[in-house]
């Protein structure tokens, strides 16, 4: 068969469907050795070809319009590193793609190449992707920017733990008043409340794993809309020995499809760790405080990077000391504070990973003591928004700096 297509047209969709195709580092065995998983596998159909990938973790597919097609309708599967590089070398142009029985020929302005076929296109076939069930399934939409800002401001503090994989991911908690977005890592803790309602009696939550983050991340257009669906997880009655269908989410976004299976199990309580009453707070700029840490980090001890902080009225005075090295620093800034001295110990990467994806002008930190959880927020917050990061402080020693 023969078939046109715009070079940038079919660019751009072999970068987005990349994101599905399975990497070397991929853990499973059924995916490590086998290459269709390393592959992209093309329906071509009517005028229209469909791009798809899967590591058997995510389903990415993509329809785009093709030029001169003949009648034969054709599945092949070509290995998708080497051919999206080739594709990434030629200039914007209409490409002539000629599919034989054991290769691809695509032929451009100034010559041509070929690619082998994968001859295990007819395993593709048999997988059987997550379906969504429409009599359960929950529906909303999200203005593209406004999610992919969301992700890229809370995916910091995702955990990265075997031992709990419900922190290894994104949890939206939807309601029939807000949105939330939560991620966790057990030390640090971002959520970003919009609100944007689902028509729900109690509410229901969905754990976005990591990986899905990052492709949204990486693809979510920068205007139009974001289209979810997903059935939410049910646990197993352990009485009971019909078994559960598993949750299923697909993404619909600027033609691309998404579909995986979110994580199983029950996030934890975040909102029991968010505290709601404060001895006092506090406010200072937010890129002063940044600067500050990026210099003091330079002199803190390698292994605890211990920052010690101590307040009193109008200033915030930071200290970092490393005895193994004998280097120390030390900083003052102008702050909102009205109270007695106060000494309280910070991680400074932590601290920094938060600061950095706020983006006022000013942030407010609210204490309760110098062992509770410590709550920072901008200032002002967005108009759409309430963002809370949270970040638990580290126990100074008597002779702390």
């Amino acid at each position: 068969m023969i078939f046109h297509i715009d070079r940038n047209i079919l660019l751009a969709a072999l970068r987005r469907i990349s994101y599905g195709v399975a990497t070397a580092k991929k853990a499973n065995n059924t995916v490590r050795g086998n290459s269709i998983y390393r592959c992209f596998v093309f329906d071509a159909d009517c005028g229209q070809l469909t791009i798809k990938a899967t590591d058997l973790d995510v389903y990415m597919s993509e329809a785009v319009s093709i030029g001169s097609p003949n009648a034969e309708k054709r599945t092949f599967a070509v290995e998708a590193r080497p051919f999206l590089r080739a594709i990434k070398t030629l200039e914007s142009q209409n490409l002539r793609i000629e599919v034989l029985e054991y290769q691809i020929i695509v032929t451009h302005s100034i010559g041509s190449f070929a690619f082998p076929l994968d001859n295990n296109v007819t395993i593709f076939d048999t997988l059987k992707e997550p379906m969504i069930n429409p009599a359960t399934a929950h529906t909303l939409k999200f203005e593209a920017p406004g999610l992919r800002s969301i992700l890229n401001r809370c995916s910091f503090a995702v955990a990265d733990d075997q031992l709990r994989p419900q922190m290894n991911g994104v949890c939206l908690r939807f309601t029939n008043e807000f949105t939330d977005f939560v991620a966790s890592d057990g030390h640090r803790l971002a959520r970003i409340r919009k609100r944007q309602m689902l028509e729900c009696e109690s509410p229901v939550d969905m754990i976005m794993p990591r990986q899905v983050v990052s492709i949204l991340q990486a693809i979510t257009p920068k205007t139009g809309f974001v289209e979810m669906a997903f059935n939410e997880y049910i646990p197993q009655d352990p009485n009971s020995k019909e078994k559960v269908p598993a949750a299923v989410c697909a993404i619909y976004m600027d033609g691309v499809r998404i579909v995986f299976k979110p994580i199983n199990g029950r996030y934890p309580n975040y909102i029991s760790v968010i505290p709601t009453r404060f001895s006092f707070d506090f406010s200072i700029n937010r890129q002063a405080l940044i600067k500050s840490f990026e210099r003091l980090i330079q002199f803190a001890n390698n292994s605890s990077m211990l920052v010690t902080v101590t307040l009193t009225p109008g200033f915030m005075s930071m200290a970092v000391e490393d005895k193994d090295f004998e280097t120390k620093a030390n900083e003052n800034i102008p702050c909102e504070y009205i109270g007695g001295k106060f000494r309280i110990g910070f991680k400074i990467p932590s601290l920094l990973s938060i600061l950095k994806n706020l983006t006022a002008p000013d942030v407010t930190f609210s204490i309760v003591d110098a062992s509770r959880a410590i709550i920072i927020t901008p200032k002002p917050q967005p108009d759409s928004e309430e963002i809370t990061m949270l970040i638990m402080p580290m126990i100074l020693n008597d002779d702390a700096v």
